[in-house]
């Protein structure tokens, strides 16, 4: 295999101003205070679901030690798929328990301490965070776990599973890290009071207080770029993963990452399709 893993290797899968474009569209529609609560109780559902993905795909890897074994090391010592699931499970790390609070501050918690901030910013009664999430949701949600535990293909036995789980994780990193930039642009362009409301804001949840702004800062460029990181170290765990391939199927796991990239570029184009 000599295909360069690089970003503009998978910016080149999908069109990737197309789903610049599908944000773009879809922020703007939102007018009234109950549409943005609406439109960001259904991000932070959406985006609920990869922490789960994400280990789930850190321990398909882990567990699948036949596929990566290092060559010249006697067999008890030489399987590698616990150090190629590292570099997924680092994405884990910040979602389950961000490093910048000194409480235990999962990226959950940081999306439901804005949405219960932003409802009160609107002065609204609670009734949108009390809504049934609508059937396009639960099945877009549904289809994040399918695409992180390998299932984004429907066949091609354990190397197809594992790179098409990892190509599913990389194109939600990627695509992410532009998402959140477009949102926190959109925000602070034309609801600059919100996002001033929310800055200040903290809202004690979970036995601890969480900034209101913070799931959307960290996330975005213009915060900590997280998502940028994590595909950095997705991008080092795919190439480890080709790395220590024991077997000869290099074609086969090319052809499963990629479609488990474009995986997600369907799913991403389904979320923001979402109207109700």
């Amino acid at each position: 295999m000599n295909q360069e893993l690089d970003k503009e290797f998978f910016r080149s899968l999908v069109d990737f101003d197309a789903s610049s474009r599908r944000v773009r569209d879809r922020i703007e529609l939102l007018a009234s205070g109950e549409d943005v609560l609406r439109f960001f109780v259904h991000y932070a559902s959406w985006n609920g679901h990869f922490a789960n993905g994400v280990s789930t795909l850190a321990s398909l890897i882990g567990s699948s030690r036949e596929l990566f074994r290092e060559a010249g090391f006697p067999r008890a010592v030489a399987d590698r798929s616990n150090y190629i699931a590292s570099f997924i499970f680092d994405a884990a790390r910040d979602e389950y328990d961000d490093h910048i609070n000194p409480i235990r501050d999962t990226h959950r918690c940081m999306a439901q301490a804005a949405l219960i901030s932003m409802n009160d910013f609107f002065a609204l009664d609670g009734a949108v965070l009390d809504e049934p999430e609508p059937g396009e949701l639960q099945a877009v949600n549904e289809s994040v776990l399918r695409g992180y535990s390998g299932q984004a293909i429907a066949s091609g036995g354990p190397v197809a599973g594992v790179f098409a789980g990892i190509g599913y994780h990389l194109g939600s990193e990627l695509l992410a890290d532009r998402e959140f930039s477009l949102i926190d642009e959109h925000l602070r362009k034309n609801r600059n009071d919100l996002v001033q409301h929310l800055l200040r804001s903290t809202v004690e949840l979970a036995g601890g207080k969480h900034r209101c702004y913070a799931w959307v800062g960290v996330h975005s460029g213009q915060g900590g770029g997280v998502e940028a990181d994590h595909f950095n170290y997705a991008v080092q765990g795919v190439k480890a993963a080709f790395d220590y391939l024991a077997s000869d199927s290099r074609e086969l796991a090319l052809s499963a990452l990629v479609e488990g990239f474009k995986a997600f570029d369907k799913d991403h184009e389904r979320f923001f399709k979402i109207r109700a």
